[in-house]
């Protein structure tokens, strides 16, 4: 590795200062994530909508992700105080009402379902690195399971906060069922932390008996 680091030297000269005056002017160059066009719904909807469209395209991914969570089950087999199938389906389909929720909420407030709108494309990224781990064949159950907390947390407090927007519109019906999803999602998030709690306890007993 030292002759190969003597023998390939770097492409350019500059350290991280010369990355961050890079970075800086691509920012500055570039444009927003994203827009959303204003002609056909009325202008104070649109952030409801763009919330809207985010969870659309997060629980499409969640659905997909606990499918992925249960392939690891059914690969690896559970644990004491871990989910069970159906436990995981059950999940599984609740992601997926979810997503069709958000699209029910999006037509009722004029919207377009398909429109990929500004946070939803920025959700769509930050999550790669997710759904990388949970289709990994490499990643076991509790690897999977510490990755989807993540997931949990970011669609929890997304939710909460799409209840908040929302209220601006005083429409009760739609935060009456925003505010479902919210719960839902938190009891998903409950769940996770008490399967993760399990494995740290089967770790720490295993690594005790090794000592």
């Amino acid at each position: 590795m030292v002759q190969g680091a003597r023998e390939f030297k770097p492409t350019s000269s500059g350290g991280p200062d010369e990355i961050a005056k890079l970075r800086i002017a691509y920012a500055r160059a570039g444009g927003p994530h994203g827009t959303m066009a204003a002609a056909a719904v009325d202008a104070t909807r649109l952030p409801v909508l763009d919330k809207l469209g985010a969870r659309l395209q997060f629980e499409r991914t969640g659905t997909r992700l606990y499918d992925a969570l249960i392939s690891k089950l059914d690969a690896y087999g559970g644990f004491e105080g871990g989910p069970t199938r159906p436990q995981l389906i059950e999940i599984r389909d609740q992601e997926h009402g979810h997503a069709l929720l958000a699209q029910e909420l999006i037509r009722g407030l004029g919207g377009d379902p398909t429109m990929v709108t500004p946070c939803a494309n920025l959700q769509a990224t930050a999550s790669r690195g997710i759904v990388d781990v949970l289709v990994d064949p490499r990643t076991s159950l509790i690897d999977c399971l510490e990755t989807i907390l993540i997931a949990e947390l970011a669609d929890q407090d997304s939710w909460a906060a799409l209840a908040r927007s929302a209220e601006a519109l005083n429409d009760a019906g739609m935060t009456a069922k925003i505010t479902q999803a919210q719960q839902t999602e938190l009891q998903h998030l409950k769940k996770v932390r008490g399967w993760l709690e399990a494995a740290d306890r089967i770790r720490a007993k295993a690594a005790t008996e090794i000592h």
